[in-house]
């Protein structure tokens, strides 16, 4: 997975999961992968970068969220509707 795919996961990802379907913002997609949120959105910019690699698990986890898997608890910051709908 390259730093390319990264920022297309975010694209992606906040057509499905945002009310006006922009872009994940790193933070975002920080805690959509619960990453350490002190440090996780340079971890997303030097992965996007190619400084640092893609982990097995944010791999896989790039790979199941456009797929229609959703975060257990994070979705209810992107569309307060969906929030409100469970």
């Amino acid at each position: 997975m390259t730093g390319d795919d990264i920022r297309k996961a975010r694209v992606e990802l906040g057509r499905m999961w945002k009310a006006r379907g922009g872009p994940l913002t790193a933070h975002e997609l920080v805690r959509a992968l619960g990453l350490s949120e002190r440090h996780g959105t340079d971890h997303v910019y030097n992965m996007e970068k190619g400084k640092t690699a893609v982990s097995g698990t944010i791999e896989i986890l790039l790979r199941v969220y456009p797929a229609g898997a959703v975060p257990s608890d994070d979705v209810e910051m992107f569309d307060p509707k969906r929030a409100r709908a469970r």
